[in-house]
């Protein structure tokens, strides 16, 4: 069953709408990347998805960067073994799009009326495939209505969507792997 509780509002990617669980998701995965300080406490703090993602981009890894099997269990790093966000943070992939995740849920007739359809462009291959849609801020009120009429459940979280789409740290508050 898709969700029904979505957050919308004003990111630094524009006008969003994302549901619920994953935009809590992702701003917990956010602040479990400054404030974990070892690998047991960071996979303690995020789903296993975003753990998988951040352990094969570590310095610590040592497995394949995607198992046969997909069980990535006997490649973790030890518990006890110092996280810090300089290990695994990189902005060359990011662990979700949500401007691109909201066009595979956003209602067809909604994206039909109220949205532009665009996709990343780029001369390397660090591209993520798939449609953003891009919102007119002055058509969040009609673009609530209609989702609200469709059986959608939307409440607006200006912060709640930043803490989840944005990471801002400076790199030089943490230790990199090779300091410690």
């Amino acid at each position: 069953m898709e969700e029904k509780s979505i957050i919308y509002g004003i990111t630094n990617l524009g006008l969003l709408f994302v549901p619920e669980s994953r935009t809590k998701e992702l701003a917990d995965n956010n602040k479990a990347l400054l404030t974990a300080k070892t690998w047991g406490e960071f996979k303690s703090l995020v789903s296993q998805e975003m753990y998988e993602f951040y352990l094969v981009n570590s310095a610590y890894y040592e497995g394949p960067s995607e198992p046969e099997d997909g069980d990535y269990t006997p490649y973790d790093i030890p518990p006890e073994t110092p996280f810090t966000p300089n290990d695994v943070v990189t902005y060359d992939a990011l662990p979700a799009y949500p401007e691109i995740e909201m066009s595979e849920w956003m209602p067809e007739e909604i994206q039909a009326k109220f949205c532009r359809k665009t996709s990343y462009s780029s001369m390397d291959m660090n591209v993520p495939e798939g449609d953003i849609l891009v919102l007119e801020e002055k058509q969040m009120d009609k673009i609530v209505a209609e989702l609200e009429k469709l059986g959608y459940a939307c409440r607006q979280d200006d912060d709640l969507l930043m803490a989840g789409t944005t990471l801002d740290f400076d790199p030089d508050d943490y230790p990199y792997i090779d300091e410690e």
